[in-house]
């Protein structure tokens, strides 16, 4: 039944066909549970050679770790495989009573007619032989009454490198602050249905499960390495039928399904908040947890917005982002504000952009700006004024492209924030439609309107969030309002030098799932649990003091000011602790670089004197704190995050895959060489065999800003004898208010 060859598609992204592996047809594919239970019936006959039914014997290897991956497999159910023999064995027999009545065979089996009747009885043989033994498994299954999603077929195994022991005494362990395993968290997301336990570093797979779907969507490295635990049948599929999948409704119930069952339990109560909780306190608000969607780039609260919810990320990414509220408070308008913003509103009738603001005002407003407004008047314009920039398509009116829209409207202002949007408007994302409308009614009301650039501070991307990360807990806790915006993740911020996937090139999920538990459940079990309430109450405080220590930050006024080409080519702007070496004061003796390797235990330098040149300035490889930390998104197994203090940290399970050095755009993380061998337990040692396994030969390293030194302050910039070194935060050093 199978083929000699992948098709081309498939060929070029996953290994070749292996005995037992084998196309289907479309009929056959159709009739699969995965398939047929769909809304709206695939039409596979338009898409061969997206899919290959791989025939996993016990020990196989279906995907190693870190390598790169471009596809996502189904684990077929027994049922399943039972009824595509029989329907294969039937259109066998078909085929081989056309042949000995000499009857033309077309048309009742693309893989049998070309076969000669020995050959084809041969496999007729086979097929019966191999229903007979799935009829046993499925009756010993129905005997022990266990489900498909019980049913342990393959196991997931991250592998590491522990070869690099620390051998550092007491009191410099306690000095510098090493990590070590056990720093590592209980479970470690990874590509797959269930996380890996970092204790065993296993993690089981069951009939009816999907697994690889990052690798399938944006091509990260596989999380992990995949083995066959005993005989079992996988659906390997391209990008286009996993799109299918995921649009299709009636799936997205199964698979929400599946998820309550056997996953929500053990994510939401394996987190830290959760781990104490008794069993019948979160049965009680199990079926109220929400399972929700968030297409890409669409807003799932703003800065600023009443903390009603916590979440849970499901799959894909959030973006965390401060700074980048849209909506209008009346807090911000003075008495002068109000008296300009209704005469202003009022004349805009008479300019061509301003006519496209008022026609989308309602007639309340309207009748109001034409009178003397009063207080439930203002309230009712901040209103239109907040729908239009949530919801307002202005930008499709004003053009078919942002280069159109820039130019149709004389605004500095307006050209800087749509500078990293897309060419097509139609490809604008929620976030950047609400920037647009913000600042068009800035320009269209400039008296008016507070200006939200001067008060807002300089935007900044906290952190990228993966599955098994949560958010939107200290707003919930403190009753205060969201510190934060956060969006489903689109793209990154611009920088000529950042070449990497978005959401528009289809390279990363087009949607977000979250799991979403309201204030009044959330706050509900607080009260029920006092080791819960002690745990929260430590992270307010801690909050609390983050809070006041980011006062200053966020009370500065922060002027758009333009910037040189060449500023914006070498992404500068990004560094809130950008490296800088003054040329004029620099003799070359190289201490920066002694003090980074001696202050760190691995004996690894984070600094390296070579890197573009700035005015008298050398901008050397080293970590520069970024506004977009774009090297945190989609490390396969959530190894790299930010610290307390904003550095960038890479935790001791990376898997060496590079994607974060590869995603850096400014060549700020290495990849470096770890001493010793790949070791397995006796068990990965047992199941693994003599399989080829991708080692953990490297380890990627970042300059931490010596976060882990009692004085937290960078050793290179201290060492310094000529006060060349200092680590700056590029906007208030090149462009001071």
């Amino acid at each position: 039944m199978a083929e000699a060859m992948l098709p081309a598609e498939l060929a070029e992204v996953t290994n070749p066909l292996q005995p037992g592996d084998e196309l289907l047809t479309a009929e056959e594919l159709a009739d699969l549970s995965l398939f047929a239970a769909l809304k709206k019936t695939p039409s596979f006959a338009r898409f061969p050679g997206t899919t290959v039914l791989r025939k996993c014997k016990a020990g196989r290897v279906l995907v190693r770790q870190g390598e790169s991956g471009a596809t996502a497999f189904s684990i077929l159910s027994t049922e399943d495989v039972i009824q595509l023999r029989e329907l294969q064995l039937l259109k066998l027999r078909e085929v081989l009573e056309a042949k000995e009545e000499r009857r033309d065979p077309r048309g009742l089996h693309q893989h049998f007619e070309l076969v000669s009747v020995k050959d084809l009885r041969v496999l007729e043989e086979q097929i019966s032989d191999e229903l007979v033994e799935l009829r046993k498994q499925r009756k010993q299954y129905h005997d022990d009454d266990t489900p498909p999603v019980e049913r342990h077929v393959s196991t997931a195994y991250l592998l590491l490198n522990d070869g690099v022991k620390q051998k550092v005494g007491f009191f410099k362990r306690m000095m510098l602050g090493v990590s070590s395993q056990k720093d590592r968290p209980e479970f470690i997301s990874i590509d797959g249905p269930s996380d890996i336990n970092s204790k065993t570093r296993q993690a089981p797979l069951h009939e009816s499960e999907l697994f690889g779907e990052m690798s399938c969507l944006n091509r990260a490295p596989r999380s992990a390495t995949v083995v066959a635990t005993r005989d079992c049948y996988m659906i390997e599929m391209l990008r286009n039928v996993l799109d299918m999948l995921h649009n299709d409704p009636e799936y997205q119930k199964k698979m929400d399904e599946v998820y309550r069952e056997r996953v929500l339990d053990g994510q939401v109560r394996r987190l830290p908040l959760f781990q104490d909780l008794p069993d019948a306190e979160f049965a009680a608000i199990r079926e109220r947890i929400q399972l929700v969607n968030y297409e890409a780039g669409t807003v799932v609260f703003e800065e600023r917005d009443e903390a009603d919810s916590f979440y849970v990320v499901r799959s894909g990414l959030v973006k965390v982002v401060r700074n980048s509220w849209t909506l209008l408070r009346a807090v911000e308008f003075k008495p002068d504000n109000w008296k300009n913003v209704w005469k202003e509103l009022k004349e805009a009738a008479e300019d061509p952009v301003g006519a496209l603001v008022w026609a989308k005002m309602p007639a309340s407003v309207q009748e109001a700006a034409q009178g003397t407004p009063g207080e439930a008047d203002q309230a009712a314009l901040l209103a239109a004024f907040d729908s239009l920039i949530r919801t307002g398509d202005l930008h499709l009116e004003l053009g078919r492209t942002t280069t159109e829209v820039v130019a149709s409207i004389d605004s500095p202002q307006v050209a800087t924030d749509c500078r990293d949007f897309p060419l097509g408007t139609k490809k604008w994302a929620e976030i950047e439609i609400r920037t647009f409308h913000r600042s068009l009614l800035e320009w269209v009301l400039p008296l008016g309107m507070p200006r939200r650039a001067a008060t807002s501070g300089s935007r900044r991307i906290l952190r990228y969030m993966g599955r098994g990360d949560f958010f939107g807990e200290l707003g919930v806790i403190t009753d205060s309002p969201r510190s934060a915006t956060v969006f489903a993740y689109d793209h990154p911020d611009g920088g000529a030098n950042q070449r990497l996937p978005d959401s528009r090139t289809g390279a990363v999920p087009s949607r977000c799932e979250l799991i979403k538990m309201s204030k009044e459940d959330f706050l509900g079990l607080v009260e029920k649990s006092k080791k819960l309430k002690s745990r929260l109450n430590k992270i307010v405080a801690q909050y609390k003091e983050q809070a006041a220590s980011a006062m200053t930050e966020e009370a500065e006024q922060i002027n758009v000011r333009s910037q040189s080409p060449e500023f914006e080519q070498l992404g500068l702007i990004q560094g809130q602790k950008l490296m800088l070496i003054d040329l004029d004061r620099c003799t070359r003796c190289n201490q920066c670089v002694d003090a980074c390797v001696a202050s760190h235990d691995d004996g690894r330098t984070r600094l390296y004197l070579d890197g573009p040149r700035f005015e008298k300035f050398l901008v050397p490889l080293s970590c520069r704190s970024c506004l977009d930390p774009v090297c945190m998104i989609g490390c396969p197994v959530g190894s790299i995050n930010r610290g307390d203090s904003g550095e960038i940290q890479i935790r001791d399970w990376c898997i060496g895959c590079a994607m974060c050095a590869d995603q850096c755009p400014y060549g700020s993380i290495q990849m470096s060489a770890l001493p010793g061998e790949l070791e397995l337990s006796a068990s990965q040692q047992a199941i693994l065999g003599d399989s080829d396994v991708k080692a953990v030969n490297d380890i990627a390293v970042v300059c931490d800003l010596c976060g882990t030194l009692p004085s937290a302050q960078p050793s290179c910039v201290y060492a310094c004898p000529h006060d060349a070194a200092k680590r700056v935060n590029a906007l208030e050093f090149f462009f001071k208010t």
